[in-house]
């Protein structure tokens, strides 16, 4: 589809631009200028729609974790605040979390198992 519309954005620019051309010869002629001038303007909004961005780009990270895990409470090392999920991001491919009561952003390290 988004060729498509390239392709009709190229055909109606080139028509577009001939019709305003042949306005100015030697009789003026106003309706192949106005004529003109509609069809650039197709042109240029299906060269908009055709080259517009509709996806958007979303980031997933999966972790593949060794073993049972213990899920434990965690709290803010600053003011003890409860944490729940949704304050844990990933920033700079590195976790880090936020916490919403004291304002406090730190990465979360974790300590080895032995």
């Amino acid at each position: 589809m988004k060729y498509v519309m390239l392709f009709l954005a190229g055909i109606s620019l080139f028509f577009g631009v001939l019709f305003i051309w042949g306005a100015f010869g030697t009789p003026f002629d106003s309706g192949s200028l106005i004529i003109g001038i509609i069809t650039t303007a197709v042109g240029l909004y299906l060269l908009y729609l055709g080259t517009k961005s509709r996806t958007k780009a979303e980031n997933v990270y999966k972790i593949d974790l060794p073993g049972e895990i213990k899920v434990k409470n965690e709290a803010c090392r600053q003011c003890g605040a409860p944490l729940n999920a949704n304050d844990f991001k990933m920033v700079n491919g590195t976790p880090t979390v936020h916490c919403d009561y004291c304002g406090a952003v730190y990465e979360v390290t974790e300590e080895p198992k032995w």
